[in-house]
Parts: structure tokens; C-alpha cells; sequence
């Protein structure tokens, strides 16, 4: 595979995956003053989407990025900064994994039991945070990516 085609899709999938956790980000402040009446109807419809779409977008980056960077195994430069991007995608799942999923099955079971969770403030604020931990996570991906397409340019 060219090098070209693999920086462009790695971009491409890393920026619209980014761009999901942008809007998480965004929302931070805003969802971190609402009461449950709000909170727990937008959090338990808003998403359907980001839930089917966002795993597919995830999964084209790290596949991308990866395979960029073998790649440019070869070339230690260019290798250092798209090993930097996979690493923070990486990261990115484990916080995913490790922070945002267990809040989100925490506050899923609001939808069958029909009774705010005791610890929703808690559940909430994991949620939130992890979501602009990744976020933060994915701009350095990005930009990592980025510029190793910079540096390419650079001939």
C-alpha cells in the first residue's frame, strides 16, 4: 500500500472519530449542570448513532494508523509520530473501556429499572470526563498524524 493513501484514510478516520469525542467534549459543562429529568432522557436517546457509528470509525482509524505505521517501520522518524498517533487511539479505547463503558452500563440501567441510579452524579461525571479525556487523547493522535503528513510533504 502507498503511503499517501494510508496517511489521507488515517486522517480521514481519526479526524471523524475525533469529531465524536469533540461533541462528548463540548457538551461537558453544560450536561454536568443538568438534573436527572434531563440528563438521563438526552443521554439514553441522543446517542443511538455515535453508538453504531462511532466502533466503525474507531476501529477504520487504528486499523489505518497501524497499518501506516508498518508501513514506515522503516523510516524512524516518520515512525515516531505515527507510532505517537496509534498509541493515544490506543489509549483512547482503554479509557473508553476502562471509564466511559462501565458508566455507561451504569446508567443504561436506568432505562429498565426506571429509577435514578444513587450514584448517577458519580456516573455522570465519569462519563463526561472520560469522554474529554479521549477527546484530548485524540487531538494529539491527530496531530501527531499530521504532521508526519507534513513532514512527507516536506520531500
Amino acid at each position: 500500500m502507498n503511503r499517501p493513501f494510508l496517511l489521507a484514510h488515517g486522517l480521514l478516520f481519526t479526524a471523524l472519530a475525533m469529531g465524536m469525542h469533540l461533541a462528548h467534549a463540548l457538551e461537558l459543562a453544560p450536561k454536568l449542570q443538568w438534573g436527572p429529568e434531563l440528563y438521563f432522557p438526552v443521554q439514553t436517546s441522543l446517542y443511538r448513532w455515535f453508538g453504531i457509528i462511532g466502533p466503525v470509525l474507531e476501529v477504520l482509524a487504528l486499523i489505518s494508523v497501524a497499518t501506516l505505521a508498518w508501513v514506515s517501520r522503516r523510516d524512524r522518524a516518520r515512525f515516531g509520530y505515527v507510532a505517537v498517533s496509534l498509541t493515544m487511539l490506543v489509549l483512547g479505547l482503554v479509557v473508553w473501556i476502562t471509564v466511559v463503558a462501565p458508566a455507561h452500563r451504569g446508567l443504561g440501567e436506568w432505562l429498565h429499572q426506571h429509577i435514578t441510579p444513587a450514584n448517577w452524579v458519580a456516573l455522570r461525571a465519569q462519563w463526561q470526563y472520560g469522554q474529554a479525556g479521549i477527546f484530548a487523547l485524540h487531538v494529539v493522535g491527530f496531530y501527531s498524524l499530521a504532521y508526519a503528513l507534513a513532514r512527507d510533504s516536506r520531500g
